[in-house]
């Protein structure tokens, strides 16, 4: 299922980011094709652990519809061109996104360690956690960089 996730992120023409394993790269046994778009996990810093219950994330997904959170370039000169930081506006209460516990002005650095270059790969990455077991999202809130970790636990059968 792994491959899968990472093909079907070549196959839009973006990198893969759907990698599963949390800080191990892409699935397949070689090198990624752009190493250059890694970014290795800085030291000393504050993780936060999520569980949630795959039920609950792909109700959410279903319910988001065609109204995606807005994701806006954050540049780092004024001279810059290109971003890969994206900061993120209009969640909406029970959105996936708020379950991933992402706020407004939340500004996303990376997907399971690989930069987001474009918003609808931060998107596309979203929509298929819904077959991924784990995942990491790198952002930066109130300055301070934090790891949000996600384990995806199936619903508790009654």
């Amino acid at each position: 299922m792994k491959k899968v996730l990472a093909l079907a992120f070549v196959a839009l023409g973006s990198i893969a980011l759907g990698s599963g394993a949390l800080g191990c790269g892409p699935t397949s046994p070689s090198q990624p094709k752009f190493i250059e778009d890694i970014r290795p996990i800085p030291p000393a810093m504050k993780e936060v652990s999520f569980a949630i219950q795959r039920k609950d994330f792909e109700h959410a997904l279903e319910q988001e519809g065609e109204a995606p959170p807005r994701l806006v370039p954050v540049f780092a000169t004024v001279a810059s061109r290109e971003s890969y930081e994206y900061r993120i506006f209009d969640l909406k209460p029970g959105s996936p996104y708020e379950l991933l516990g992402l706020q407004n002005s939340d500004i996303i650095v990376a997907a399971n360690r690989y930069l987001i270059k474009r918003p609808d790969q931060f998107q596309t990455f979203v929509q298929l956690l819904r077959v991924e077991n784990e995942a990491a999202i790198e952002i930066r809130r109130g300055g301070e960089a934090r790891l949000l970790k996600y384990s995806f636990v199936p619903a508790i059968q009654r």
